[in-house]
C-alpha cells in the first residue's frame, strides 16, 4: 500500500513538473533574450539606394503623413494634434491623459412654457451661447485650447454646405414676426437634398459625439424640423402642423429666450462676433478657439452653433444656423421632444417642472471622454511602396502601459483566401516596455477566427536607454528580414511572399497586452516618443 502511494506521489510529481515545464516553455515560444553579440550580420546599405526619406525638418508634411482615423483606438484614442514636429528635426508622438472637460459651475434657468408651466433648464458655465458675458472674446480660451481633429472640421464644413444647398431651393419671403408663417411644399427631390443635411447633422452627434446618451438617438427624418427664426419661415417633416403651433417660440424658450426676436438677435450678434474674429485671424475661415467654444464658421460663411438638450430619455439636438445673408434658422432633430421640453401645450405636457440638461461643446465635440490619447500618422493613399528596406530611428520611452509601433499594411490584410501572399500586416517593430521587449511580426488572413501570424520577441533589448536606436525590415522575393541597430535578428516568410505594396504607420497604442506591456501609472500625464527619421530603400 505504501509502495503504491509512493509511486502515485512520484508520478504526480513527475506529471506536475512536466506540465509546469511545458507551460513555462510554451509561454516563451517565439521569445528570446536579446544579446547583441549573438547577431553579427549587418545590413549593407551600399547595396541600396534611398527612395524615400523624412527627417522631420520644419512642419510635419501632411501631404505624406496623413492622420490615422480620429477617435477610439483599442482602449484609448488617436488624435491628430498629438503628432507634430518639434522644430529640431524630430517627429513627436505624444501620449497623454485627458478628461471630459465638464465646465465648473452648474447653473439653472427657469423658463415659462406656453401653458404657464415652468421648465428648469440645467446647464454649465459654457453658457448656451458660448460665452459667459455675451460677446466677450476673452472667454474663448476659458475651457481648453486643445485642437480638434480634421474629422470634425470636415463634417462641419459638409453640414454648412448641405444647409446652403437645401435652402437655395426656396425663395423665402421676408415676413414680419406677426404675419402667418411660410411653409412651402416639399418635393421628393427637396427631401433628398434635405436628407444630406439631416444625415450629416445626426452623424456629428452620433459618430463623433462624446455625450454617451446621444449614441442611441435614432430619430426618423419625419420628426425633424428646420425653423427660420428671422422671417417666420417654418419647415417641418412630421405630423406637427406649423400653422397651428408656433415652433419659433418653442425653440426660443428651449434656448432660454423669452421671445423668438430675442433668439434672433442673440444669434446674429454671436455670428457677427465670430465672423469678425475669423476674418481677422491668420487661420482664415476656421478658428480653433471658435470650435472649442462650440461654434463653427464654414467656408461659405455659414455660422453653426450646436447644443443638445435632454429631457428625461429624449434628446433634442439643435443647431442655430446663420447663413451668409444673415438669415437665422434652427434645426431640431425631434419636434415632439422639443415641444415636451418646453411644456408647449396640454398635448405635450408631462409635468409641472421638467429638469432638462444642456450639454456644452466640450463634452459634445472636442475633448472627448476621459482616457489616454495618442498621436499617430500613416501614409494611406499618400505614399505606398513594395519590396525594399524600411528603417526608423527613434528614442523610445520606458513608460509601461503603452507601446510603440512602426508598421505597414500591404494589400488586403483582411483576405482569408491566399495566406499572406495577397495581404499582410508587417510590424517592423513594436516596443513592449514591461518586458523591455521588441516584437517583430507578420499578420494575415484578417483579424478574426482565420487570423494567422508569425512573430519573434526579443526581451531585455535595453532600447529605452535614452539613446537613439534603429529598427529595420527588408522585404523581397525571399521573405522578410528584421534588423535592430543594423544587425539581422530574424527572417521569415509567413505563409508566402506578398507582392502588394503597402503604406506606413507610426503609432502609440494603449490597451491590454498582459505582462508584455504592463499597466499605466494612475498618475501618468504625458510621454513623448521622439522619432529622428524614416527611410525607405530599394536594392540597386
Amino acid at each position: 500500500m505504501k509502495r503504491s502511494l509512493v509511486c502515485v506521489l512520484i508520478l504526480s510529481f513527475v506529471a506536475t513538473m512536466f506540465f509546469a515545464f511545458t507551460a513555462c516553455k510554451s509561454s516563451n515560444v517565439n521569445s528570446v533574450t536579446y544579446d547583441p553579440s549573438d547577431y553579427t550580420e549587418s545590413i549593407d546599405l551600399t547595396k541600396y539606394k534611398l527612395v524615400f526619406e523624412d527627417e522631420f525638418e520644419g512642419e510635419l508634411n501632411r501631404d505624406i503623413w496623413g492622420d490615422t482615423r480620429q477617435g477610439t483606438r483599442r482602449d484609448g484614442y488617436w488624435t491628430k494634434n498629438l503628432a507634430y514636429t518639434d522644430g529640431d528635426g524630430h517627429l513627436i508622438l505624444r501620449t497623454e491623459r485627458r478628461g471630459s472637460r465638464y465646465c465648473s459651475d452648474t447653473l439653472e434657468k427657469t423658463v415659462t412654457g406656453y401653458n404657464g408651466s415652468n421648465v428648469t433648464l440645467t446647464y454649465d458655465d459654457c453658457y448656451l451661447f458660448g460665452m459667459s458675458s455675451f460677446g466677450d472674446l476673452n472667454d474663448l480660451h476659458v475651457h481648453t485650447d486643445d485642437l480638434v481633429g480634421n474629422v470634425i472640421l470636415d463634417k462641419f464644413e459638409s453640414l454648412g454646405k448641405a444647409y446652403a444647398s437645401f435652402m437655395e431651393r426656396f425663395d423665402v419671403p421676408i415676413l414680419s414676426y406677426d404675419r402667418e408663417q411660410y411653409a412651402p411644399a416639399i418635393t421628393e427631390e427637396d427631401l433628398h437634398v434635405y436628407r444630406a443635411f439631416y444625415d450629416t447633422a445626426m452623424e456629428l452627434y452620433t459618430y463623433y459625439s462624446f455625450v454617451k446618451a446621444t449614441k442611441s438617438v435614432d430619430t426618423p427624418i419625419e420628426r425633424s424640423a428646420l425653423i427660420d427664426a428671422s422671417y417666420g419661415y417654418t419647415m417641418t417633416f412630421g405630423s406637427v402642423d406649423p400653422y397651428k403651433i408656433d415652433l419659433h417660440t418653442a425653440v426660443a424658450k428651449l434656448f432660454g429666450c423669452e421671445t423668438k426676436a430675442q433668439l434672433h438677435f442673440l444669434a446674429l450678434e454671436l455670428a457677427e462676433i465670430y465672423y469678425n474674429y475669423g476674418m481677422g485671424s491668420p487661420s482664415a475661415t476656421v478658428t480653433n478657439e471658435a470650435i472649442e467654444n462650440g461654434c463653427f464658421r464654414a467656408q461659405n460663411q455659414t455660422f453653426i452653433f450646436p447644443v443638445a438638450f435632454r429631457n428625461e430619455s429624449q434628446i433634442v439636438l439643435t443647431y442655430v444656423i446663420v447663413d451668409a445673408g444673415y438669415r437665422v434658422s434652427v434645426w431640431v432633430n425631434d419636434v415632439t421632444a422639443l415641444l415636451r421640453a418646453v411644456n408647449y401645450n396640454s398635448d405635450y405636457y408631462t409635468s409641472a417642472t421638467i429638469r432638462n440638461e444642456s450639454f456644452c461643446k466640450n463634452t459634445l465635440f472636442v475633448t472627448g471622454p476621459e482616457g489616454v490619447y495618442s498621436g499617430a500618422v500613416r501614409t494611406l493613399d499618400l505614399y505606398t511602396h513594395g519590396f525594399g528596406y524600411y528603417e526608423i530611428r527613434c528614442k523610445l520611452p520606458s513608460t509601461e502601459g503603452i507601446w510603440h509601433a512602426f508598421w505597414m499594411m500591404c494589400g488586403d490584410v483582411y483576405s482569408e483566401e491566399n495566406g499572406s501572399t495577397d495581404g499582410v500586416e508587417i510590424d517592423v517593430f513594436e516596443y513592449l516596455p514591461a518586458r523591455d521587449a521588441v516584437n517583430c511580426a507578420l499578420h494575415w488572413d484578417g483579424y478574426d477566427e482565420a487570423h494567422q501570424n508569425d512573430h519573434l520577441r526579443f526581451e531585455n533589448v535595453n532600447c529605452a536607454d535614452g539613446e537613439y536606436h534603429t529598427f529595420g525590415m527588408n522585404r523581397d522575393e525571399e521573405g522578410y528580414t528584421f534588423y535592430i541597430d543594423g544587425k539581422k535578428v530574424w527572417e521569415t516568410k509567413g505563409e508566402g511572399i506578398c507582392y502588394e505594396e503597402g503604406y506606413l504607420k507610426i503609432s502609440t497604442e494603449y490597451g491590454e497586452w498582459g505582462d508584455w506591456v504592463g499597466e499605466l501609472d494612475p498618475d501618468f500625464e504625458a510621454v513623448d516618443w521622439v522619432i529622428d527619421y524614416v527611410r525607405v530603400y530599394d536594392k540597386k
